[in-house]
Formats: C-alpha cells, structure tokens, sequence
C-alpha cells in the first residue's frame, strides 16, 4: 500500500484520539504550576525524611543518642554560642545521631558535615555560600591515604560512632567543635 494511502486509512482513528486542550496563560496557569510543584517538591521531602539509612557501627549498640538541638547551651553568653553540657559529656562515648547529609560541589575525602535538616553549600565561582546550619557535625569516615569522598546520600542517616569534642581543623578547611569518627566504612550502609 503506497504511503499516502496509508495515512488515508489512519484518519479515522487519528479522529477517535482525544484533543488536547490548549494549555492556559496568564497567572491562574503560574499559580496552578506553583501548586503542582509545591505539592511534588513537599512531597519528595517527605519521602526522604522517612527514609533513614544506617550508617557507621552497624552491630554496635550506641550509649547515648544526642540531638542536634542538645548541642549548645539554650543561653548565649558573652563569648557567643557555649557547648552544652550533654554533648561535653558524651565526648569519647559510641552515639547515635540522626540527621542529613550536606549537599556540597566538592566533597573532602574522609569527612562529610552532617546537619539537622536537609542543607546545601553552592560554589558560585566567587564565594562559597554556606546554608549550613551552625549545629552542624563532621563526620570522619577514613583518614590517610585509604579515605575517600563519600558520595551525598539523601535522606535522613542514622550515624553511630565516637563522639569528639572540642575545637579541631578539619580536611575541609573548616573549624569543627564536634565530630562523630565512623570506625567501620561508610560504604557499609545498610537500608
């Protein structure tokens, strides 16, 4: 059968198809799209904070759990924000802490910052940008020549390892007050 008359034959089914509806303008159809972007963008946020992956010392019971909120002290003094007692406490103890993993350009081998919520640093080309909470953990996965940038993992982690408190430089170039040591790799994340 020659071509046109094939398309001769697929008129009458291409009229049984549905027509589209022109797409609106105007800013109902701004407001509708904000609507179903809101709705899908709150939606894989709450898909993401149910999930939690474990990560560090899989068979390991942790002593304590500490919130991000149990960081510093509820009063700010003279010198600024001041650690609080519960975390002072916990320095050298197995903990288990929740939280998200920081978005980041460029990651540092051996280390990833933990946060309260879900949080992103952006490198525009001329500043960095921190959106990083300041009750924020480093993470140590490895040191030396065996650690390894660890790649982002959305939604919320549960970290068990060694708690460190007190001010120390990390690989990143920043200052850490506090920082949980994975002992096992952090590879071995299970669901």
């Amino acid at each position: 059968m020659p071509l046109p008359a094939r398309l001769a034959s697929l008129l009458p089914l291409l009229a049984l198809l549905p027509v589209a509806a022109s797409p609106e303008t105007g800013p109902s159809a701004t407001e509708a799209a904000w609507r179903i972007h809101s709705a899908r963008a709150a939606d894989a946020i709450r898909r993401a904070e149910i999930t939690e992956t474990r990560l560090g010392e899989a068979a390991a019971t942790p002593e304590a759990e500490i919130r991000f909120e149990e960081f510093f002290s509820p009063v700010v003094g003279d010198r600024g924000l001041e650690l609080s007692a519960r975390l002072k406490s916990l320095h050298g103890k197995r903990v288990a802490v929740r939280g998200f993993m920081v978005r980041e350009p460029k990651r540092s081998p051996g280390i990833f910052i933990l946060a309260p919520r879900p949080a992103r640093v952006t490198d525009d080309g001329f500043c960095m940008i921190d959106d990083v909470p300041t009750t924020s953990l480093h993470v140590v996965t490895g040191t030396g020549a065996s650690a390894r940038a660890e790649p982002f993992r959305p939604g919320r982690l549960l970290l068990v390892g060694v708690l460190e408190v007190g001010p120390a430089p990390m690989a990143d170039g920043r200052n850490a007050y506090a920082r949980l040591r994975i002992e096992s790799p952090a590879g071995s994340a299970r669901p």
